[in-house]
């Protein structure tokens, strides 16, 4: 298994950790301040873990077929998510 590989999945795994302390913070802020917006987010983490656990299943799948054009995309893509995730809970946390 190439290192692309690996470190896709790492990623993902990060974005999944992230997103749970998402939702954590949010769901805590909900029952304090029960407003849409509130709801809004908790819904949308809520949303956003469902997909990056369906990413980590898979693409574990997808490894045993070496796409290799696919491995770097996907590894892009997971990154450039992670900082975004990182940056929103920076936010969040404050």
């Amino acid at each position: 298994m190439p290192i692309q590989d690996d470190i896709t999945l790492i990623l993902i795994l990060i974005n999944i950790v992230l997103t749970l302390v998402l939702v954590y913070i949010y769901s805590k802020n909900y029952k304090k301040i029960s407003s849409r917006y509130t709801l809004g987010l908790l819904f949308f983490s809520i949303m956003f873990l469902t997909e990056n656990l369906m990413n980590f299943y898979f693409y574990n799948s997808l490894i045993q077929q070496s796409l290799t054009a696919f491995t770097f995309f996907h590894l892009s893509v997971n990154f450039i998510e992670m900082i975004g995730l990182a940056l929103l809970l920076y936010i969040t946390w404050k």
